[in-house]
């Protein structure tokens, strides 16, 4: 994304001062913005109605809270219901809930097969006659799930019911999207800000997210243009990325047979990307449970690597997904076996750093990992970019190795970097350029504090009131009788208070609670400091002779 950043106008949303107090939430909301970029870009991609929902929604969260809660409850219901079906009987029925009214109506006719198989005209072609099999196998099934669905839509309207009506439609219109739910529950913090500054200003935060719409969308389509022409440009990108395509797909089962015609591999078959999907796997159900990621709609498999063949022209559509990138970057013999894509990978992230999509967003988590190893300087080199990745994979493959032989002494990137400079110059002077860039970064982030937080003054000198020179005779010291000097009769020994101590019942709780978290804290810290070795045995302790009974006791001891 980009000549024109979103945080831009990110920055503009969250720094317009109305007074004190707001000037505070919103410099702070900026800040949780830019930590929540993806989800940020994500929300503000949506139609005005659905932007306004989301923004009344984010006022109740505890609604949210409620509604997550009790998706994972009927979820957890509805899979024990079908998990012991085949998979090809599972996966109809995923598609059959995804219908809105679908389930019901085939429930009410079940005794009409014509009846059904007129509710099945709501569903592709291709699919109707293994829905209505479906029907006449697993209507038992069929039947409790329906009536699932009923009681939990039953006791949503129960939730929302104590709400404003703008509320409620909110949550009617924001349950339909699973999607937008996952986003507002994933970081409530962020969520109740939002809602609590929009509660405020409801007509600044709206002005604010019409144009971060208008700025994203921009951003996001001059992304996806330069990402499709820097891949298409590059043939040995485009082979990487096909071959990791094929990695992939092996590795998270890929099987024609998920979407009809949708074989990227098959010899002959024209591509074509106008797959669509119109509707969700409901809330209450969640998606499929061997999805290896979030998904609450299905795609075809091309759109997780973002481009297809067509009249053998290799074409790219979108950015790669989400999952795809993730995968990508935890498997460093990726930079190994394909250093070229991978170096468009990073090269992409320095030209849209401040994007919200998937290759900026994960590169950015994945040189955040490597701060103190790989430098700016070492990953902008364009011309030695891709030996260097390759090199780095390399590197990283070897310190897993070491770790997974040496499970009690696994070792960080730094600390196995100094133990084999030798073998990686490149990296050893790229990683004294890394701390020379984190401390100055540091620095920077150090003399510019953020908005909302309260300015440290500077701390005054402390001057010492000057010392007069001593004038009078210092007292004379009376010296102590020895202790072998018999005591004076009318010398009486002092007896310890051993009357019960009266304190307070909060502050006994009180110093209990500190002593508890103090010992933890020694406990812990002691834990970390002691090296992970089998303690040795320590030699019995000699028994100190018991004093004698005859002596008298100078009171309680």
């Amino acid at each position: 994304m980009r000549s024109t950043s979103p945080f831009r106008f990110i920055a503009l949303i969250f720094l317009i001062p109305l007074m004190l107090q707001a000037q505070g939430d919103k410099a702070l909301l900026r800040e949780l913005a830019e930590d929540n970029k993806k989800s940020v870009e994500a929300l503000a991609l949506y139609p005005s109605d659905i932007r306004l929902a989301i923004l009344e929604a984010a006022q109740y969260p505890e609604v949210l809270i409620k509604m997550n809660d009790a998706r994972q409850k009927t979820a957890g219901a509805f899979r024990a219901l079908i998990e012991d079906e085949p998979r090809p009987a599972q996966e109809m029925i995923y598609e059959v809930v995804r219908y809105p009214g679908l389930l019901s109506r085939i429930v009410e006719n079940q005794d009409s097969p014509t009846a059904v198989r007129e509710a099945l005209q709501q569903i592709p072609e291709e699919q109707r006659e293994a829905a209505y099999d479906l029907t006449r196998q697993y209507m038992p099934t069929l039947s409790k799930i329906d009536a699932l669905d009923r009681t939990s839509r039953m006791a949503f309207e129960d939730l929302i019911s104590p709400y404003p009506a703008n509320a409620q439609n909110a949550f009617r219109r924001l349950v339909d999207l699973p999607e937008v739910l996952d986003i507002l529950n994933e970081d409530l913090r962020f969520t109740i800000l939002v809602g609590d500054v929009y509660r405020s200003d409801p007509a600044w935060v709206i002005q604010k997210t019409d144009s971060l719409n208008l700025a994203v969308a921009r951003s996001h389509a001059e992304e996806q243009k330069a990402w499709k022409a820097d891949i298409e440009n590059d043939p040995q990108a485009q082979s990487e990325l096909e071959a990791a395509s094929k990695e992939y797909a092996a590795e998270f089962g890929y099987d024609t047979e998920d979407y009809p015609g949708d074989d990227l591999y098959a010899d002959g078959i024209e591509y074509r990307p106008a797959y669509s999907v119109d509707y969700y796997y409901p809330w209450w159900f969640g998606y499929p449970w061997w999805y290896p990621y979030p998904c609450w709609r299905p795609y075809p498999w091309w759109y997780q690597w973002g481009f297809y063949h067509r009249h053998n022209h290799f074409v790219v559509m979108y950015i790669p997904s989400w999952h795809f990138m993730d995968w990508y970057f935890n498997h460093p013999h990726h930079h190994r076996r394909y250093n070229h894509l991978s170096a468009h990978f990073v090269d992409h992230y320095y030209g849209h750093r401040r994007s919200g999509t998937s290759i900026s967003v994960r590169v950015g988590e994945w040189r955040e990992q490597n701060r103190t190893v790989l430098s700016d300087e070492w990953l902008r080199d364009k011309t030695r970019l891709p030996e260097r990745m390759k090199d780095y994979g390399r590197f990283e493959e070897e310190r897993q190795a070491y770790n997974a032989r040496h499970p009690k002494e696994t070792l960080g990137r730094e600390r196995f970097l100094e133990k084999n400079k030798r073998q990686y110059p490149e990296l050893e002077r790229s990683s004294v350029l890394a701390k020379a860039e984190v401390k100055r970064d540091r620095e920077a982030q150090q003399k510019n504090p953020s908005d909302w937080a309260p300015r440290k003054e500077p701390a005054a000198p402390k001057t010492e009131p000057a010392q007069k020179p001593k004038t009078e005779r210092p007292p004379r010291i009376q010296q102590s009788a020895p202790k072998d000097a018999p005591m004076r009769p009318d010398a009486q020994l002092v007896q310890p208070n051993t009357e019960r101590e009266k304190t307070n019942s909060m502050d006994k709780a009180k110093d209990y609670h500190r002593q508890k978290w103090e010992e933890t804290k020694r406990t812990e810290t002691q834990r970390d400091r002691q090296p992970a070795t089998t303690p040795q045995k320590q030699p019995p302790k000699a028994e100190k002779p018991k004093p004698d009974s005859r002596k008298k006791s100078g009171g309680n001891r």
